[in-house]
């Protein structure tokens, strides 16, 4: 089950308060090299702070599916795993999102914690406070190693995260409504999912971002890894979906930019009809004020 998670963080208007102002949030596809760690953290160091000088309200970011080590070589993959909380990856970004005041989303081999023997292909949510979150990918490949080297997740946390309440997801979970679905109904508007879809999927990797965004009323973000590798050819994009399950991002170099207005989940489903209420009412407001459909 999804757990809610609170913090406080400098700046956050609590629900029922002022209205939380939109910011931006990127989607940052890239092609890490595959087992250079170090490497890998710098592109996502220079990308970053290049997105945030060109856009100061950059607010969100998030990267590919192992991004720190690359969706390659899985049978070596356990050389790199870490620690979620104290890894190099996660004070790399912890110490970049103080500095530019950003949350960010990555992928990376996670090393199972105490005496549990393992590796988990898990994703960091990473604010200026520090690692805010770790989800295990729970649905694991298996036409790749993937399933023979990761032992699969269960868990599924969502945190407060700079006014939005946030949740992961990792790439092949997009394929089943299930955790987009779960996050929503624990209060989740903005799912964050870093992937690595390979081709010849790259259409079902954008019609699954879509339908899970719309099943469940709320913002989808999925950065995939691109380029060509010795297992697979990586070529979709990732973007930013609506909660109308409409792609809300544009291109800029490697990124999918988008604006996120915190109000759109409510007011979509107010609009369309509750999804997850099971009723599929919809209640007060006039069809086609929210510029949502034509």
């Amino acid at each position: 089950m999804a757990e809610v998670i609170r913090g406080d963080f400098p700046g956050v208007v609590e629900h029922g308060g002022a209205p939380r102002p939109s910011s931006s949030i990127a989607a940052l596809n890239l092609g890490p090299v595959p087992g250079e760690v170090a490497g890998n953290l710098r592109l996502a160091g220079l990308t970053i702070r290049r997105l945030r000088r060109r856009d100061p309200s950059l607010r969100y970011v998030v990267l590919p599916e192992l991004f720190t080590c690359g969706y390659s070589d899985l049978g070596s993959v356990y050389r790199h795993a870490e620690d979620a909380d104290v890894g190099v990856s996660a004070r790399f970004f912890a110490n970049l999102a103080r500095e530019l005041g950003v949350f960010v989303a990555y992928g990376f081999p996670e090393r199972a914690p105490g005496p549990v023997a393992g590796v988990f292909n898990s994703a960091n949510l990473v604010g200026p406070e520090g690692v805010l979150a770790t989800y295990r990918k729970r649905n694991l490949v298996e036409t790749t190693p993937e399933h023979r080297a990761f032992a699969a997740g269960s868990d599924l946390p969502v945190v407060e995260a700079g006014g939005p309440r946030v949740a992961l997801a990792v790439c092949w979970d997009l394929g089943f409504p299930e955790v987009a679905r779960e996050a929503a109904a624990g209060g989740a508007e903005l799912v964050l999912a870093p992937a690595a879809w390979r081709e010849p999927w790259g259409p079902q990797y954008a019609l699954s971002c879509a339908a899970r965004a719309l099943d469940s009323g709320i913002h989808l973000a999925s950065a995939n890894q691109l380029g060509d590798y010795p297992e697979a050819r990586f070529g979709a994009p990732g973007h930013v979906y609506g909660p109308n399950g409409m792609r809300l991002s544009r291109r800029l170099g490697a990124a999918s930019v988008a604006s996120l207005d915190p109000a759109a989940p409510e007011l979509w489903r107010r609009f369309y009809g509750d999804t997850l209420g099971g009723h599929g009412r919809v209640v007060g407001i006039e069809e086609g004020s929210l510029g949502f459909v034509s």
